[in-house]
């Protein structure tokens, strides 16, 4: 065996750990869940689907209402925009994401970008928050029981 053997394995090895996130198949599945989640951004009631009943969201220094009451003000705010500009678009992505399972909990922690793309006049730059969600699983199904989103 030569001797350069060992030095290869152990550069891979660093290679492999400095060039991304390595996930179990769960953490995987949460980071996969997540990013749906934020593809429905232009699907509230789709959107909705996947947040539980009882979730509790923080932005900046809000707690916003129960989820019910929390979606029909999405869609007021969300449906008084698109009558201004029928051609307005939303896009979420999720950058960075980390994740831990604790039994049929996971906590998550992001980044994400919004662009907000005006169908007239200026596009407006991307707004970033940091985004912290607990899921749990019940009937082999994650769902978004808390959110917690600070602007960068």
């Amino acid at each position: 065996m030569s001797k350069k053997l060992p030095k290869l394995i152990l550069l891979s090895l660093l290679i492999s750990a400095v060039s991304g996130q390595i996930y179990s198949s769960e953490e995987e599945e949460v980071v996969q869940f997540i990013k749906e989640w934020a593809s429905l951004e232009s699907d509230l009631d789709a959107q909705a689907n996947l947040i539980r009943d009882d979730r509790v969201m923080i932005s900046g220094s809000n707690k916003w209402p129960n989820q019910v009451d929390n979606l029909m003000i999405q869609k007021e705010r969300r449906s008084a925009t698109l009558k201004r500009d029928p051609d307005w678009k939303i896009i979420q992505t999720i950058i960075s994401p980390e994740v831990r399972i604790y039994g049929n909990v996971a906590v998550a922690h992001f980044q994400r970008r919004f662009d907000f793309i005006a169908g007239v006049g200026d596009v407006s730059p991307p707004v970033f928050n940091h985004a912290t969600m607990i899921l749990i699983k019940e009937k082999g199904k994650w769902g978004i029981s808390h959110s917690h989103f600070s602007q960068i």
